[in-house]
């Protein structure tokens, strides 16, 4: 009789060690998906900051090396009217003018004062992607441009046989004198990069925005900094990543 109640079908005990087993499996499948899904989570995000670093670096350098006036400034400075637009350490300002030209002739047709300002993303109410962690731990370059009206100053045009250094038109005297400009408003911002980290969290204090006048030089430091697979994840890893870049175009200060 116990030979053929045995033979019918399982314990107890067994059928207890077989779910037991099965549980044991399900554990390690669902840590192993998770392991993976947050792998390449970190990874995309990896991907991600690449693009975003060389996307900054090769804008913002090309900018720089185009600029007939260059300006770092941490104070002494501010874009548009409010509280909160002044350039200082934590909202260092990059103020470049640059020429613009004719896409038929080639011909300069105006002169146009870009400012690059890191700001905390809360700052950004468009064009970016709803993430609660980086509203308090990354910032963001946004662009600010002057305009042909409407912004002070206004664009620079160059009148007839006119160079940027010659130049008469309204607007120019204020381009010219960058180093010495107070303030600009008016001016439209365009969001450059997200994601970045805050200026005042730079690997060795390092500052995002550096000015040679030796060298006609600005050193751009950068770091991506995102929260990815729960942990949070920085590129380059445990340094900031550096561009040096001449204005070729900018003036000699002795």
């Amino acid at each position: 009789m116990r030979d053929a109640a045995r033979e019918s079908g399982l314990t107890l005990i067994e059928i207890l060690l077989a779910l037991g087993i099965m549980g044991v499996v399900m554990v390690l499948i669902t840590n192993w998906q998770t392991g993976t899904l947050n792998l390449t989570t970190r990874t995309n995000a990896t991907a991600r900051g690449l693009t975003e670093l060389n996307d900054l670096t090769g804008y913002v350098g090309d900018r720089v090396r185009a600029a007939q006036r260059v300006r770092v400034a941490t104070s002494g400075f501010s874009v548009n009217s409010g509280s909160g637009n002044a350039c200082s350490a934590l909202s260092p300002c990059l103020a470049v003018v640059l020429p613009d030209t004719d896409p038929t002739t080639g011909a300069v047709t105006k002169y146009v004062l870009f400012v690059y300002r890191m700001e905390p993303r809360s700052a950004v109410t468009d064009d970016k992607t709803p993430d609660d962690w980086a509203e308090t731990n990354v910032q963001v370059l946004r662009e600010y441009r002057s305009g042909d009206s409407g912004t002070t100053p206004v664009n620079c045009v160059p009148g007839a046989g006119q160079t940027f250094e010659t130049a008469t038109g309204a607007g120019c005297a204020a381009m010219q004198g960058l180093a010495g400009l107070a303030s600009v408003g008016g001016f439209n911002p365009y969001l450059v990069a997200d994601y970045l980290t805050p200026s005042d969290k730079l690997p060795g204090s390092a500052a995002p925005f550096e000015w040679s006048a030796a060298t006609r030089s600005v050193t751009l430091r950068v770091q991506f900094r995102q929260q990815a697979g729960g942990r949070v994840t920085t590129l380059p890893p445990t340094q900031a990543y550096a561009l040096n870049v001449q204005a070729r175009n900018a003036p000699v200060v002795p």
